[in-house]
């Protein structure tokens, strides 16, 4: 029988949607701002963020009168802070020789809120070009190895409308454009354990990353290498071999936890 999905409840949509307004590039708005990014009445922006400044979740200035994000994030974000500083500190070594040996990037992502961010990135000090990658920005799911690996993790728990949702932006021709395309990507992903996206967010770029599953089978993080692709087939096997340790690592450090 097929899982009848719950309705949305829209006014927390739109508070989120306000809240999503606010980034490092744009950290105060003005409320006509926040109307005009919403697509959302005067009126109705103006109710909604007066609860949000009510809850502290957002502050307004009293000189300019615009409006940024409130304190009660800065408790729940050192909360999340914590997580992420236990898994960079378990990682980075690894993460740092992979990037050192293979000269290219390589990553640490973590699964938040159904998006996937970069909490750690290592680059080769001895190369003279490399991929920059940036941390904590939500990366395309459908264009990036790490993200088809929480689609695939979104599907297997039951949420595949999910991939009906997705906006199939083309960042290069090779970028999947459908939800069919995708459909058959994850089936070889399932398969193989690991995902790969070859020029699929950028010319000559590419991407491989392995899962790393929390106690209850959920996606939690994932470790990635981004590379130019023409360097993927001398290094595939050796890379992989090396992420495998990772995927060691990451049950032993679970099998730890549940003995203590």
């Amino acid at each position: 029988m097929e899982k009848k999905l719950q309705k949305p409840i829209q006014s927390i949509q739109r508070a989120v949607q306000i809240l999503d307004c606010f980034t490092p590039t744009t950290p105060s708005l003005p409320l006509a701002a926040i109307s005009e990014r919403t697509g959302l009445n005067i009126n109705t922006a103006r109710g909604i963020v007066n609860t949000l400044v009510e809850s502290q979740l957002l502050l307004r200035d009293r000189e300019s009168g615009f409006y940024k994000l409130g304190y009660y994030f800065m408790t729940k974000a050192s909360m999340i802070r914590q997580d992420i500083d236990r898994y960079v500190e378990l990682f980075k070594p690894l993460v740092d020789a992979v990037a050192e040996k293979y000269h290219f990037s390589a990553s640490l992502q973590m699964v938040y809120q159904n998006q996937i961010f970069s909490v750690y990135c290592a680059y080769p000090t001895k190369q003279a070009y490399y991929i920059v990658m940036s941390e904590y920005t939500d990366l395309p799911l459908h264009a990036t190895s790490s993200g088809k690996l929480l689609l695939l993790d979104e599907v297997t728990h039951g949420r595949e409308e999910l991939l009906e949702q997705l906006e199939y932006r083309a960042y290069t021709p090779c970028s999947i454009q459908s939800s069919r395309a995708l459909r058959e990507q994850l089936k070889v992903i399932q398969a193989n354990g690991y995902a790969t996206e070859i020029e699929e967010f950028f010319n000559d770029v590419g991407s491989l990353a392995v899962p790393l599953y929390d106690e209850k089978g959920r996606l939690l993080l994932t470790i990635s290498a981004t590379f130019f692709v023409k360097s993927l087939p001398q290094i595939k096997a050796d890379l992989l071999a090396d992420f495998q340790k990772a995927v060691q690592t990451w049950k032993q450090a679970l099998r730890k936890e549940s003995l203590q």
